[in-house]
């Protein structure tokens, strides 16, 4: 049986089709057109929903919100037919995974309102799960790390990384960072403005 994955989180997004052994195939796609644009024809691509699947993994971010909700609006439309589970998970696990001999990495993803998300990861296991820091503090917490990559273009950070849907299929099963709660939702780490009190 056969997993789909879907990565929307970064302006580059991926889906891919495969289980823990093999990648059948992997697709990606680029900005500047929406995710919400490129995401189905790719799944028309994959052969999708003519395929039985054993479940569908969705990378959670964090990350672009729009993104991530159009895969998991995707998943669970195509969950719903197939009757398998949608699954989630961190975005940043899959980035951990392409650089897992790095001792100290962090990987940064722009916030938005000037402030950064930070994931830290030590030899592809998560030290520290995501968290929100001003974006003044960037170059200190550079400093804590072997070496710092993110999707976004943000002030000292020159390596680029992406998460990609291929690395999820990788990942194991005992990886503590997967979400099966439902509803599934994107790594947001703020309270929503429409909820605050006045």
């Amino acid at each position: 049986m056969l997993d789909l994955v879907l990565e929307t989180s970064t302006s580059v997004g991926s889906i891919a089709l495969g289980n823990e052994k093999v990648v059948v195939q992997s697709i990606e796609f680029k900005a500047p057109q929406r995710h919400s644009a490129s995401l189905f024809p790719a799944l028309v691509r994959l052969g999708i929903p003519r395929l039985k699947l054993r479940r569908i993994i969705v990378g959670l971010g964090p990350g672009s919100f729009s993104g991530i909700r159009v895969s998991l609006a995707a998943a669970h439309g195509l969950a719903l037919v197939q009757g398998v589970p949608v699954i989630g998970i961190a975005s940043a696990y899959s980035v951990a995974y392409q650089y897992r001999d790095v001792p100290k990495l962090g990987i940064f993803a722009d916030a938005k309102r000037r402030e950064v998300f930070c994931t830290a990861f030590a030899n592809g296991n998560l030290e520290r799960s995501t968290y929100l820091i001003p974006i003044e503090e960037i170059k200190t917490h550079e400093a804590l790390f072997t070496l710092v990559v993110s999707s976004d273009p943000l002030p000292g950070i020159t390596k680029r990384a992406y998460p990609h849907a291929k690395d999820m299929l990788a990942l194991p099963d005992t990886l503590p960072g997967w979400v099966k709660d439902q509803p599934l939702e994107p790594i947001y780490l703020r309270e929503p403005v429409a909820t605050r009190p006045a």
